[in-house]
């Protein structure tokens, strides 16, 4: 919206006010409303998830083989022919262009499918604790989640609820995390949205010049980590559903007191505050002037929802960011997801490398300590195994642990890892390890408190 369009501080228009109190509040209803059901609680989306899963769950397995099937098909033929779908079919070209590498990780996921589907070939990949697990639980889970996600996030981030919040807490934001106060916007959209949409987010805004190097690098690691949608799939999976409210604000809060450490560590502390050198410096902090900032936040978010779409656009756009998100993520994700459990519950590699926490954890008299101790490093590789793990402890504090590390180290090769390595921002594989175990040190005790604490 050009600057001449924004509705000025002094005259709010109620047209213009409600566009933007409305459609938020269904998105605050749907997103961040706790709701008890059967016992349980869970947000609505949680119920709407559960809604439209229920008709497919005889052919659930069917579904998504077929689903992922359709995903290597699209992408071999685009790969072999180079159709011009980036200008004649822009939704198709988001859902088939890939690398060779991806497409062989998409081929990898459906065969492993297979396998599992048919329980042919070595039993270790088919398993209950394996691909059994991946391809019936962890599977339809993220599926339906990211399916309903896209659909219905456009009512919290196009209707200037993220402008409003993001207003809000700038100046706390910039004095606890040593960023703009405008970085507040990127960590709530990755609060309610999908870790990558706020990494994604993060590294566009570093490219058009508008954060430093330094600054876009201590967001992309430390704020796309707590996505709401997700988190509800971790605690389902790490049997922690019955306390998700109790669970997910402990995760808000440890990412929080982590991001505030790490942000004053190497290496994001020594990382250049210079802005990226194709475009430099392109923004510009707005002037306030005598107006309260209550209002001006007001101002920001009518703005952003004076140019939101249409109801027919914004399901069109969501249902189409979903059909991408899932034909990038699906394949890969579970095939990673596989190899990675194999690797924990079936090899000796996890446990080597765990000794030393082994060790530390025994020593702290904490119970399950060998079973426990991969799920601290496995998370390096796979954001969900984790949390299997957790499925299979029956302590229900050390679930609470692992399930708290698995949404809040980040920095997972499967996707986070990867699109940060192939950005501009100036960090290393080195460097991620670094930051992953940094997390991980910083994370732990505030888990292993709070859930002792809240469990007993």
């Amino acid at each position: 919206m050009a600057d001449n369009d924004m509705p000025s501080a002094s005259g709010i228009r109620l047209v213009g006010l409600l566009k933007f109190i409305l459609p938020s509040l269904i998105g605050i209803f749907i997103f961040l409303t706790p709701i008890t059901v059967d016992g349980r609680s869970t947000i609505v989306m949680g119920v709407i998830m559960d809604f439209v899963r229920a008709p497919f769950e005889p052919i659930l397995a069917e579904l998504l083989l077929s689903f992922i099937g359709a995903t290597v098909l699209g992408a071999g033929y685009y790969l072999v022919r180079q159709p011009d779908w980036h200008n004649t079919r822009p939704l198709l070209f988001a859902m088939c262009d890939t690398t060779p590498f991806w497409f062989f990780m998409r081929l990898l996921g459906a065969l492993i499918g297979l396998v599992v589907y048919f329980e042919i070939g070595p039993d270790l990949i088919w398993a209950s604790e394996t691909g059994g697990t991946v391809y019936s639980v962890i599977g339809p889970g993220l599926f339906f989640t990211v399916l309903i996600a896209c659909l219905f996030l456009p009512f919290l981030t196009d209707f200037g609820f993220l402008e409003f919040t993001g207003t809000l807490l700038r100046k706390p934001f910039a004095r606890l995390f040593t960023l703009p106060g405008r970085a507040a916007i990127d960590a709530t959209s990755s609060l309610v949205a999908a870790a990558s949409v706020g990494l994604l987010i993060t590294l566009k805004q570093y490219e058009d010049g508008r954060y430093t190097a330094r600054e876009a690098a201590s967001v992309a690691t430390n704020f796309s980590i707590v996505s709401l949608p997700f988190s509800l799939v971790i605690a389902t999976t790490a049997k922690l559903d019955h306390m998700f409210f109790t669970w997910y604000l402990t995760v808000i809060g440890g990412c929080l007191v982590c991001a505030s450490i790490m942000v004053r560590l190497k290496p994001l502390r020594t990382i250049a505050d210079t802005y990226y050198a194709p475009v430099g410096k392109q923004i510009h902090e707005e002037r306030e002037g005598e107006v309260s900032l209550f209002r001006w936040a007001t101002v920001q978010a009518i703005a952003r929802a004076q140019s939101a779409p249409r109801l027919l656009h914004l399901f069109k756009g969501g249902a189409q960011s979903a059909l991408s998100t899932l034909f990038k993520l699906m394949g890969p994700a579970l095939a990673i997801a596989t190899i990675t459990s194999i690797l924990v519950f079936h090899s000796s590699f996890f446990d080597v490398l765990a000794w030393p926490i082994y060790r530390l954890l025994d020593f702290m008299g904490l119970p399950e300590a060998q079973s426990v101790a991969p799920g601290f490093i496995v998370g390096f590789l796979e954001q969900f195994t984790p949390a299997v793990i957790a499925a299979s402890i029956d302590d229900e504090r050390m679930r609470f642990i692992l399930a708290g590390l698995s949404v809040s180290q980040l920095i997972y090769m499967s996707e986070i890892g990867v699109l940060i390595l192939r950005s501009n921002l100036p960090l290393s594989f080195y460097d991620l390890c670094k930051i992953f175990a940094l997390r991980t040190l910083i994370l732990f005790p505030i888990f292993l408190v709070a859930g002792f604490a809240l469990i007993g």
